[in-house]
């Protein structure tokens, strides 16, 4: 059975889990196109099997997001993904936009 590329479960955490309800304007004001760096938390919510196709999937559901909103965090993060990406990939940077660091 092949194993395809993950797939991403709709919708959102709670209001409780979701650091990105409630900073709308915020998030309107900052504009076209800036990443927002956050933290996130996701699990596993269901193994898709298609029998006949022969395929297989994970389908990943985003439990908690938490947008990170001073320097010192957003570096911290940023390095913490720098060195995760590494490790997965053995390349040492990644070709996206950042914020400054």
């Amino acid at each position: 059975m092949e194993t395809k590329p993950t797939s991403f479960a709709r919708g959102v955490p709670p209001e409780e889990r979701n650091g990105l309800y409630g900073i709308e304007d915020d998030l309107m004001e900052a504009g076209g196109g800036e990443p927002v760096v956050a933290v996130v938390v996701y699990a596993v919510d269901e193994v898709v099997h298609k029998e006949i196709a022969g395929e297989r999937y994970p389908v990943v559901k985003v439990v908690h997001i938490e947008p990170l909103r001073d320097e010192k965090s957003v570096a911290a993060a940023l390095r913490l993904r720098d060195a995760a990406y590494k490790a997965r990939t053995g390349e040492n940077a990644l070709d996206l936009p950042e914020v400054d660091d």
